[in-house]
């Protein structure tokens, strides 16, 4: 398991690894030991297939009432996830 949350770790501070292809992906993967049902969901970019591998079960989460700050909350480019996207598929 170790190796998965390595490797993660490792992809989230890499761009190059997160905008890398599907065979660059799983070269990565294989090297770093990463096999199976959780590589699959890597490469697939299944986030909710590799939280059921890695931390099965019930998350819960807050929502906060933004109304009284000044600041606008934080939006996702969507544009650049969905390229990011398309390069792990290509």
């Amino acid at each position: 398991m170790s190796n998965v949350i390595d490797f993660l770790a490792r992809m989230g501070g890499d761009a190059s690894l997160r905008a890398a292809g599907s065979t660059e992906l799983a070269l990565e993967l294989a090297a770093a030991g990463v096999d199976g049902d959780m590589a699959r969901a890597i490469l697939a970019g299944d986030d909710q297939a590799l939280r059921g591998e890695v931390a099965p079960g019930v998350f819960y989460a807050i929502q906060l009432d933004r109304e009284n700050e000044d600041e606008d909350p934080v939006q996702e480019d969507d544009d650049e996830v969905s390229s990011i996207r398309r390069a792990r598929s290509a």
